[in-house]
């Protein structure tokens, strides 16, 4: 999947990936020494700092930490397009090379889930990005509402990381990015007459924006599997504000271009 007709500091990927051997790392002298275990760096530093992932996970979330911009595409399967049966949310992040950098999938498997997500108004949603060695890098969960859509993101080790909270406005559409304290550390604003365009605004200068690209005449008309591009900015090297903006491109999407929850109407709509 690498070669894709779209793919422009603070295979087709699986669900079973199976088991990767640690990769070394190196200290101050060169000397190479084994990746500390992922669960003794859990609880260490801000929720989401790279400086306290394992190296593992710092090297497949690289591209959504560092790069000037990942692509995000969402999959959907034939019975879902044919007769609007709702499955779980899928999508895959990568660079602008294609090279694949998480999984996105969303929880919940059986009969017992495909019910609750296509009957239960009040079904609680949850995205898990997952790494190609299996590494669960990033949560995502979106609660029932009935006005303003909402996501809870979580960091490897399920600390809050942040809000992204959907605010109310005529002539636009805004989110904001909360911390786990209530702060806003960024804010989502979609122009009236760009409705696939999110600029992320940090104290008023522009450090990133989610776009929707064209994904074909069959696509667009029988489908609603999207393609985003997250664009960064230089500034914008905050490897959690990064992660907050690739959560925020997951609300995006389900908020303004899912058709199935935007035709749905109530509690379900994710797009009121």
């Amino acid at each position: 999947m690498g070669n894709k007709p779209w793919a422009g500091n603070d295979a087709e990927l699986e669900l079973d990936w199976g088991a990767r051997a640690p990769r070394p790392t190196a200290d101050e002298q060169g000397v190479p020494q084994e990746d500390p275990p992922q669960e003794m760096l859990a609880g260490k530093g801000p929720p989401g700092d790279p400086r306290y992932m394992s190296v593992e996970l710092r090297l497949s979330l690289e591209a959504v930490l560092t790069a000037a911009q990942v692509r995000m595409r969402q999959f959907r399967e034939a019975l879902e397009i044919l007769i609007g049966w709702e499955g779980k949310n899928r999508y895959e992040v990568c660079d602008a090379e294609g090279r694949d950098t998480v999984y996105v999938g969303e929880t919940g498997d059986g009969w017992a889930s495909q019910l609750l997500r296509n009957f239960w108004p009040f079904y609680r949603a949850r995205l898990e990005c997952m790494t190609v060695g299996g590494t669960l890098a990033l949560a995502v969960e979106l609660p029932w509402h009935i006005f303003f859509a909402r996501a809870e993101v979580m960091a490897w080790d399920d600390r809050p990381m942040g809000t992204i909270v959907q605010r109310f406005r005529f002539f636009s559409r805004r989110f904001d990015i909360l911390s786990p304290a209530g702060v806003v550390m960024a804010t989502v604003e979609g122009p009236f007459f760009k409705p696939w365009t999110f600029r992320i605004l940090q104290r008023g200068e522009e450090v990133a924006v989610i776009r929707k690209r064209w994904s074909g005449l069959l696509q667009e008309t029988f489908s609603d599997a999207d393609n985003f591009s997250l664009d960064f900015q230089p500034a914008c090297n905050d490897g959690r504000l990064r992660q907050m903006v690739l959560a925020a491109a997951l609300l995006v999407d389900l908020t303004y271009f899912d058709n199935r929850k935007n035709s749905s109407g109530g509690g379900v709509d994710l797009g009121s």
